[in-house]
């Protein structure tokens, strides 16, 4: 694909963020793609889900957007980070942003489930992105079926994928009680991620409910209702399990 086939390129966008400081090193602009094939029963952002939704934009339009708070998240070292949704299921669109960007020189940052199939058009979106933040939700097959509404079997593989070529990566783990947060659980996790090699460090995220009013807002179901929020102690026990790994934990 050539930059200017690249800016041709169409998709859709839910949403910008001109400042986020949550979303990989530094000051970064979030896009949020349209768009994601998992239900998870925690998610904060279900107006991304439907495909249709959200607004198209040429990948062109979108680098023009980015280009305008450039100022305010280049010195920190940051960049731009593609979110969602989920943006790997748009993976032409994708790779037209992430091959604007790298001509741009803006650091990229895929958020990802990592619910894809590798395809040589998935290998080329490994190849321009500098990091990944990799969400797993569950190690445990079944646990990602509940969660998510879909096997975990992708994910894995992406996984495997991304370590078997050394992109760095930044692990996700959001925990809910009484769904994901085992410690025998935590600990497959763990072992596991240690053995990659090429997860810099773990972000443990305690499940919150601050976007359950986008669910009522939509009239979708909200099983979560009654689960209450880790605390600060419960996570750093939590934290301790990947620690012991040689893990680093943020």
């Amino acid at each position: 694909m050539t930059i200017q086939e690249a800016r041709a390129v169409r998709g859709r966008i839910s949403t910008f963020e001109s400042c986020g400081t949550v979303d990989g090193p530094g000051l970064r602009m979030v896009v949020f793609m349209q768009g994601c094939p998992l239900r998870c029963l925690y998610c904060h952002n279900p107006e991304t889900w439907e495909f249709g939704g959200g607004k198209e934009y040429s990948a062109g339009e979108v680098i023009e957007e980015v280009a305008k708070y450039r100022n305010f998240w280049k010195s920190s070292g940051g960049g731009v980070t593609f979110s969602g949704g989920e943006p790997m299921s748009r993976p032409r669109f994708l790779e037209a942003l992430l091959l604007l960007c790298k001509d741009a020189g803006i650091h990229t940052v895929v958020d990802t489930s990592g619910f894809t199939l590798i395809t040589d058009t998935v290998k080329r979106i490994v190849e321009l992105t500098d990091l990944f933040l990799l969400d797993i939700k569950s190690v445990n097959a079944n646990m990602h079926q509940i969660i998510t509404g879909e096997s975990n079997a992708n994910t894995m593989a992406f996984a495997e994928y991304l370590a078997d070529i050394g992109k760095p990566v930044w692990m996700r783990y959001v925990i809910v009680p009484r769904l994901n947060d085992r410690a025998h659980c935590l600990e497959k996790l763990a072992k596991w991620a240690a053995e990659k090699g090429n997860i810099e460090k773990i972000e443990l995220l305690p499940f919150h409910k601050m976007g359950e009013w986008k669910w009522k807002q939509y009239e979708l179901p909200y099983r979560l209702s009654e689960t209450w929020e880790p605390d600060a102690e419960q996570v750093e026990e939590f934290a301790a399990i990947f620690r012991s790994h040689g893990l680093r934990v943020e």
